[in-house]
């Protein structure tokens, strides 16, 4: 669940970092970097569908259907290895780990947006 909120907060980079920090704790570092990969591959794929949008509706369910999508992942991947932890006695992270690693992802995707509209002077 913690992937799935990180990823609606910070983007698919915050879903992706603690998805491969799962993987890498787990490991299967060589899973992780695919993840971080991949989630790479969601922005720019994200960027290349936002510019069909039309300008009368900016607004799409994109950024919810990535959510469920990597919350779906993260049941599908990691949850059997967090399940046979926790009856070792592993505990997962906290929530404001997450909380707090998806808005570190959203301030650097603001402080990037707001480097990129004043550089190339973008209205």
């Amino acid at each position: 669940m913690q992937i799935g909120v990180a990823t609606l907060i910070g983007g698919p980079l915050a879903g992706g970092y603690l998805a491969a920090s799962d993987h890498t704790a787990f490991g299967a570092a060589d899973k992780g970097r695919w993840v971080l990969l991949a989630s790479a591959v969601v922005i720019v794929g994200l960027i290349y569908m936002a510019s069909f949008l039309p300008d009368e509706a900016p607004y799409s369910g994109l950024p919810f259907l990535v959510a469920i999508l990597y919350r779906i992942y993260a049941q599908y991947a990691l949850e059997p290895a967090i399940a046979q932890r926790k009856t070792q006695g592993w505990l997962q992270f906290s929530w404001w780990r997450a909380v707090g690693i998806s808005l570190a992802f959203l301030a650097g995707v603001l402080a990037l947006a707001v480097a990129a509209v004043s550089l190339f002077k973008i209205t």
